[in-house]
């Protein structure tokens, strides 16, 4: 069996998983409670959140714990990922993954050290700009380092 069809196997026979779905005060967002993408994610589970995403346009979802390949697998669910045009900032093994970070080590930037500082649409400039970004934080200081959306 291809890579491509086994993928699809597992993910069609993933048990469901139980979590809701919980609109944040305002116009935009939703936080998701008791999904786990180190999971597998069913097709109708993520039918739900793939339609949570429609409607509420931000969807946060807290304390994962995942692995590189699995977030490339769940943000490919979406569509087709573009690859950053900041080269230097990929991960090693993951060009789908930008790095980014405020951690200088050897006086070279770790990752992309500036991406929160202004107001910015990531690469809102493409012919066919992208759907979304899925941001994996690893580390965030006790105070800042919020990333907000309008």
């Amino acid at each position: 069996m291809p890579a491509a069809s086994n993928a699809l196997s597992t993910i069609d026979s993933a048990l469901p998983q139980t979590f809701d779905i919980r609109p944040f005060p305002g116009a935009v967002g939703a936080e998701i409670i008791g999904l786990d993408l180190a999971r597998a994610v069913n097709a109708e589970d993520f039918t739900r959140i793939h339609r949570a995403h429609l409607d509420h346009h931000i969807l946060v979802l807290r304390d994962q714990r995942i692995t590189p390949e699995q977030q490339i697998a769940f943000s490919r669910r979406f569509g087709e990922l573009q690859i950053h045009v900041l080269k230097q900032f990929l991960l090693a093994g993951h060009p789908e993954i930008l790095i980014v970070s405020n951690i200088v080590e050897d006086g070279r930037n770790v990752g992309l050290g500036d991406a929160g500082k202004f107001w910015h649409s990531d690469l809102s400039y493409k012919e066919l700009p992208s759907l979304g970004s899925m941001l994996h934080a690893q580390e965030l200081p006790s105070e800042g380092g919020d990333t907000l959306f309008a």
